[in-house]
């Protein structure tokens, strides 16, 4: 009995050390594109405090930051990594994520919000939330960042 507990312990150890080996191999691009954006960003820019960072993949990539710069302002500062080209915007400017949400919620009434990423779609900067609808489908809801104007619906994925 001895070794049966002995070996279901051992075995449970190399499963939690195996799964905790996969997130961090998995996370590790995420994360190295999060350090290196708020390290660029910090040389370039006024960004003092970090408080979220956004990774939209669609037909440019674009690494956002929001936080506040060292007049205490809160700044969205997005950065292609193609060439480095850095926009930023005021928040009062902007929509929130909140407000993106809600407009996504009240649009397509979905099951659930999965995430909501900033980005740039035909240099147009915009708000992508990702839902599932009420089956179980991946959807895309776009609104312009600025006005919150819908742009694109993407459903049933």
């Amino acid at each position: 009995m001895k070794k049966v507990i002995i070996g279901l312990v051992l075995t449970l150890s190399v499963v939690i050390v195996g799964a905790i080996y996969l997130y961090q191999s998995a996370h590790a691009p995420y994360a190295q594109a999060e350090d290196e954006t708020i390290t660029f960003l910090a040389e370039r820019t006024d960004l003092d405090q970090v408080e979220d960072f956004y990774w939209y993949n669609g037909e440019v990539t674009t690494f956002t930051v929001r936080g506040f710069n060292e007049a205490e302002e809160e700044k969205l500062y997005m950065v292609q990594p193609e060439g480095g080209a850095i926009v930023t915007f005021d928040a009062a400017e902007i929509v929130t994520e909140q407000e993106a949400r809600r407009v996504t919620r009240e649009a397509r009434e979905p099951k659930r919000i999965l995430n909501a990423k900033v980005g740039l779609m035909n240099d147009t900067p915009i708000w992508e939330v990702t839902y599932k609808n009420e089956n179980d489908r991946l959807g895309y809801y776009i609104i312009h960042l600025k006005t919150g104007e819908w742009l694109r619906t993407i459903d049933n994925i």
